[in-house]
């Protein structure tokens, strides 16, 4: 003989069933001809009620209150990220008052309370295994219609119905304004039978009615302060006058504005924000973006950490704090719960090197957070400041903001493009991929793509905002270039200065983006054997002459090594007195730096 326990589980797996499994188009065997068959297979193929897996609806079967409640949980769409809120919020009144027994039926309970359809006290006082009564579905299905306000308005009003009198005063508004919308009539004797358990069809037809009106009015069911909402979680950091730095379970911390509009509260009850919640958990909500709610939980034997495994899970986890590399080992309590990445596990699942987060109590670990610890980070340099720490704050694209606290004596890899460059490289507006390992920043990748351009540099301009530079390529295009301050510069292997290279030579620069990085010298006009130009000044007595190149570049010429002066439309020599300004000169000798030129020959064209 089978146990009332084993009894009771199959009577709550049927119901299960008979509330989960999707509708199909199957022909109930026990409807046709039945006054509500075209509501229950409406509210069939809305996915509100299923049959049984005898292919029945049993139509005249009452419905029991948890049924009730479950059905009307559907009136509203709840997303994933809603639904983990709102579970947040109501599951534990929902275990503390309902059997395990009926655990199928949580989730849309938390969903009944977040939409008002029952409240916490009913909760714990409701049957739910009883039959529900029809008054008592007038009224859940009033919130779940969101018409608790039209139908106090009611409250002194009449009913034609022949029983009215025996409808319970509390439930009264909510029957009226049932019939005002005509959910509900009188029967054949014009009574409402307010005290008689409701049957599925009494209950199918007022809910397919309910959804045809609330279709007809464009309704749309939204649970407020949940809808369009999003929540991270973790540990706050830092409390300023209106912000809040906080670390996500992903280990990134997030820099928060706090709009004077938002609530905050600490175990339930409503606080302001102050330094003495730094190191506690919290869950941040969001809407539009802008934070709406903190909710945070403060206990004087409650801590927080976070690190990365170190080693398998037994009867204790050790942890590495990412940037101190230092580790620190916990004793696992026996009621601890694990979840990684949102899911219940076994402890097996949690691998050296997941990041994970633990609330301590009394120092031992009661609950394990955790999380894989490598991540990408994209966004944009919006703040950073140097000091024996760097200071950074990266903006992605959704507007979250991030810091970055860097050891200036141990720095990641800084990387733009295949070069590793050094941190002062880093400038606001910088695009960057932040690259986590293990739950350490191992790298900063500046975003961009990079190429090679090969030319003769033709113009320098410096201005306040930097210098950039014109190349004119083989083919006769130019193109402009900025420079990068600290950008890297050779002359075959060997190092040189930026201030080496000059207008008319010849390089090749590594571009990332529209930045130079890297600059190869590849011909100079210093080592040219030969200047051409027009003569501007002549010092007979210094013996120099200052010409203005094609290029428009000035080159001091030092004469007092000349050997000869050769006017070229006769051959004869001459002397420097005789060269005048405008004169085109070809001069040969070698350049002593960029500018001046030691002559041993000159040629007046």
């Amino acid at each position: 003989m089978m146990s009332k326990k084993i009894i009771a589980a199959i009577l709550a797996l049927v119901m299960a069933i008979a509330f989960v499994l999707p509708a199909s188009a199957a022909n109930y065997t026990d409807l046709g001809g039945h006054w509500a068959e075209s509501y229950m297979k409406d509210l069939a193929e809305k996915g509100y009620l299923s049959g049984y897996p005898d292919n029945t609806m049993r139509p005249n079967e009452n419905m029991k209150a948890i049924e009730t409640l479950v059905m009307l949980s559907r009136f509203y769409t709840v997303g994933d990220t809603e639904l983990a809120m709102i579970k947040a919020d109501y599951m534990a009144t929902v275990t503390s008052a309902v059997p395990a027994t009926l655990a199928w039926a949580y989730d849309s309970l938390t969903v009944c309370l977040a939409a008002g359809i029952i409240t916490p006290s009913e909760l714990k006082t409701i049957n739910l295994q009883a039959e529900i009564r029809k008054e008592q579905l007038a009224v859940f299905l009033v919130r779940a219609m969101q018409l608790t306000a039209a139908a106090e308005a009611l409250a002194g009003t009449t009913l034609p119905f022949a029983d009215a009198n025996l409808i319970s005063p509390s439930c009264f508004t909510s029957v009226a304004e049932l019939y005002a919308i005509k959910i509900v009539s009188g029967d054949n004797l014009n009574k409402f039978n307010p005290q008689a358990s409701a049957r599925r069809c009494d209950v199918a037809a007022m809910v397919s009615r309910a959804l045809d009106l609330a279709k007809s009015n464009n309704k749309t069911f939204l649970i407020e302060g949940y809808s369009g909402l999003s929540r991270t979680e973790g540990i706050i950091t830092s409390v300023g006058t209106n912000t809040v730095e906080f670390k996500g379970l992903d280990g990134l911390t997030r820099i928060y504005n706090v709009p004077a509009t938002a609530t905050v509260t600490v175990n339930g009850a409503a606080k302001t924000m102050n330094i003495l919640y730094e190191g506690c958990y919290a869950n941040i909500y969001f809407k539009d973006n802008a934070i709406t709610k903190i909710a945070i939980e403060s206990a004087e034997n409650i801590k927080w950490v976070q690190g990365v495994v170190y080693s398998s899970l037994t009867d204790y986890i050790a942890v590495k704090n990412p940037v101190t590399g230092a580790v620190t080992s916990y004793p696992i309590d026996s009621t601890n719960t694990i979840t990684k990445d949102g899911v219940s596990v076994a402890a097996s699942a949690v691998k050296t090197s997941d990041l994970v987060t633990l609330k301590l109590q009394n120092n031992f670990c009661v609950k394990i957070i955790a999380t894989f610890g490598d991540r990408e980070l994209i966004g944009t340099i919006t703040e950073i400041s140097y000091g024996t720490t760097v200071s950074m704050k990266v903006t992605d694209s959704a507007g979250v903001s991030y810091r970055f606290l860097l050891d200036i004596a141990n720095l990641p890899q800084i990387m733009r493009g295949s070069i590793a460059i050094g941190v002062d490289r880093l400038k606001t507006g910088t695009a960057v991929t932040m690259k986590i390992d293990d739950g350490a920043l191992a790298a900063i990748i500046l975003s961009g793509t990079e190429n090679t351009v090969e030319g003769e540099l033709t113009a320098v301009s410096t201005t306040k905002t930097g210098t950039v530079w014109t190349l004119t390529k083989a083919d006769g295009t130019a193109v402009t270039l900025k420079v990068d301050e600290n950008a890297a510069a050779y002359s075959g292997t060997k190092s040189i200065l930026l201030t080496d290279i000059n207008v008319g030579d010849t390089v090749t620069v590594v571009v990332y983006g529209d930045t130079i990085t890297e600059i190869h010298l590849k011909s100079s006009v210093a080592t040219s054997k030969k200047v051409t130009g027009a003569v501007l000044a002549v010092d007979a007595q210094k013996k120099t002459l200052t010409l203005l190149t094609s290029a428009e570049k000035l080159i001091y010429i030092d004469a007092s090594s000349v050997v000869t002066i050769i006017y070229a439309g006769t051959g004869r020599t001459m002397n420097l007195g005789n060269i005048t300004v405008n004169s085109q000169l070809v001069v040969y000798g070698t350049y002593s730096d960029a500018s001046n030129f030691k002559a041993t020959a000159i040629i007046v064209e």
